[in-house]
């Protein structure tokens, strides 16, 4: 056949007779004028006949371009019935894919009608592979989609299931069969949404009985005609994440609560009132009814309370719990009449040297973590508080006492004696001023050695200390020279006490260099009336020079100076035995 004849269904005609032949009729005008493709093919596989619709197929089968075509000719002469075979073949644009129906006729011809189903097929496969991919996305996803029907109920759950559930546990259920807070108003709207929302969160009860919070996000489902008919989602797990924003949260507001505690300590300049700045700020920073402080204190290894805030009644309370962290470990925690109270010890240098006390209104909810960490904290930073309060008294000690005796140095000794001074012309009552000199001291110095001039000296301290009052002042000016003033005393009551302290001296010979230069003490008294007026100053003037009057006379005795604005000497008294 020439493939290039002008009219290729004549020639084809021309070969085979449609109406000849045994089996149905076929109508030449019919076929050629046909929507659809259609072929009369022989034995071969060749075409004897095609319609308009069917040229190009025609010319592909003639070039060779499809040679399954003669295996399905050959299956469709021997196939009562026919039979139907896809083929499927590259193109240009990707593949193609036409559904060959061959038909037997008379003659050994075959009828071959063919459908391009491409675009059939690709959507088909495009749907198997969507639903393939959900599928796939739905299995691997952490989170679980779900669907609910207009009552509200699980009708669809994704087959892992969720929160411990299996999807047939959930399947028929409401939702808000597994609230945690059945009041939650959002669950219902995010359940049976009417609108699309996005990443609700909801806090729903695990099969464990734990808690779990979701993010869920749903959309409506409406039928064509726009009536609603359920509501289909996601909901993904956020447990973990809200833990953790939780934790930030809390350690942040944990920081600034500390930063407001520790900041307020550290604008105190004087130690004792930082320890009042700590329990001041505590009790602000955690919502305390009160917070006190105790220190321990050194010289009697007592714990002392040094600061306190909140009402009177606090006090006590603060004090009871004390007794009983003493008997627990380093931390008691308790009800005490209508307060909660939380105690702890504090260190430094893992010795405990105070202790903190946190006491909360008996309707305040119990610490929590978070809060109970900055008691923590705040026990810690009370503990190194204190530590440097008690540096800052041992700093203070030094630099007011003598480094020997222990007593008051001269400047010390001053800066007390302007406060009593001024009290006195307050108060108009009367006082005494004592210079205490050794005699004969360089000698003991000279002999014997300084060790054994400070022994004396020491003995000296122990004389004044023993036979004078808690309430009167005793002080080392320098060397060999002491001080005394006695609170409320008359011209009667100092003399009878420097008799007494020349007569308790006498022990301290046993200290001299030489036996005719006995170790001994002179004194110079300093008198102030009630109601006089004379300063401060003058009055340790008149004290001062009548004890060097006392030494010039023979030492080992007393003098007592003359009123103020005499000129009158002292007046010089022989010692006596004491009253």
């Amino acid at each position: 056949m020439n493939r290039h004849h002008k009219d290729p269904d004549k020639a084809m005609s021309e070969h085979f007779d449609m109406t000849s032949g045994q089996g149905f009729v076929l109508d030449p005008q019919t076929m050629a004028d046909a929507e659809a493709p259609v072929l009369v093919m022989d034995t071969n596989g060749t075409p004897l006949f095609a319609n308009k619709n069917a040229r190009s197929f025609a010319e592909g089968i003639r070039d060779g371009l499809f040679p399954e075509i003669n295996k399905l000719v050959l299956r469709a002469i021997t196939t009562p019935g026919g039979v139907v075979e896809l083929l499927t073949f590259e193109v240009q644009r990707g593949t193609a894919t036409l559904e060959l129906t061959a038909l037997p006729m008379a003659d050994n011809r075959v009828l071959l009608l063919p459908r391009d189903v491409s675009m059939d097929r690709n959507l088909r496969d495009a749907l198997i592979d969507s639903r393939q991919r959900y599928r796939d996305i739905v299995e691997v996803s952490s989170a679980f989609a779900w669907e609910t029907d207009e009552s509200g109920n699980f009708i669809f759950v994704s087959p892992r299931g969720a929160l411990g559930y299996k999807a047939d546990d959930l399947v028929g259920r409401s939702p808000l069969d597994f609230l945690l807070d059945t009041a939650d108003q959002d669950s219902e709207i995010v359940f049976r949404s009417q609108k699309a929302v996005r990443d609700v969160p909801i806090w729903l009860k695990r099969a464990n009985g734990n808690a779990a919070c979701l993010a869920v996000s749903s959309t409506p489902v409406y039928t064509r005609d726009g009536r609603w008919t359920g509501t289909r989602g996601l909901a993904h797990d956020i447990t973990e994440q809200r833990r953790r924003e939780s934790e930030v949260a809390t350690a942040r507001n944990r920081d600034r609560l500390m930063t407001y505690i520790v900041r307020t300590m550290r604008d105190e300049i004087d130690p004792t009132l930082v320890l009042k700045g700590a329990a001041d700020a505590s009790a602000r920073a955690l919502a305390c009814a009160g917070c006190a402080i105790f220190r321990r204190n050194e010289e009697t290894d007592e714990i002392e309370m040094v600061a306190c805030h909140g009402s009177e009644d606090i006090d006590p309370i603060a004090k009871q719990a004390l007794n009983q962290l003493g008997k627990a470990e380093d931390v008691f925690e308790a009800e005490i009449e209508s307060y909660r109270v939380l105690a702890q010890r504090c260190h430094y240098h893992q010795a405990v040297n105070g202790a903190v006390i946190f006491i909360f209104n008996a309707d305040h909810p119990a610490p929590n973590e978070g809060e109970r960490a900055i008691m923590s904290e705040v026990s810690d930073q009370i503990g190194i508080a204190i530590e440097q309060a008690a540096q800052h008294d041992r700093i203070v000690t030094l630099s007011r006492t003598d480094g020997l005796t222990g007593l008051l140095n001269r400047r010390a000794f001053f800066d007390e004696l302007g406060r009593r001074h001024a009290r006195l012309v307050h108060d108009d009552m009367p006082a005494a001023l004592m210079y205490v000199d050794m005699d004969n001291f360089k000698l003991v110095n000279d002999v014997h050695g300084h060790q054994t001039g400070d022994q004396a000296i020491l003995a000296l301290t122990g004389i004044l200390l023993d036979n004078t009052r808690s309430v009167d002042l005793v002080a080392r000016l320098g060397g060999d020279e002491f001080v005394i003033w006695l609170d409320g005393a008359d011209m009667a009551t100092a003399s009878q006490r420097a008799r007494i302290l020349l007569d308790k001296s006498a022990s301290l010979s046993s200290f001299s260099g030489a036996k005719d230069r006995p170790l001994g003490i002179s004194v110079g008294i300093a008198v102030r009336d009630a109601g006089s007026k004379e300063p401060l100053e003058q009055l340790v003037l008149r004290a001062d020079q009548t004890m060097y009057q006392v030494k010039k006379h023979g030492k080992g005795s007393f003098g007592i100076a003359a009123p103020p604005g005499s000129n009158d000497p002292a007046r010089i008294e022989d010692q006596e035995t004491p009253q």
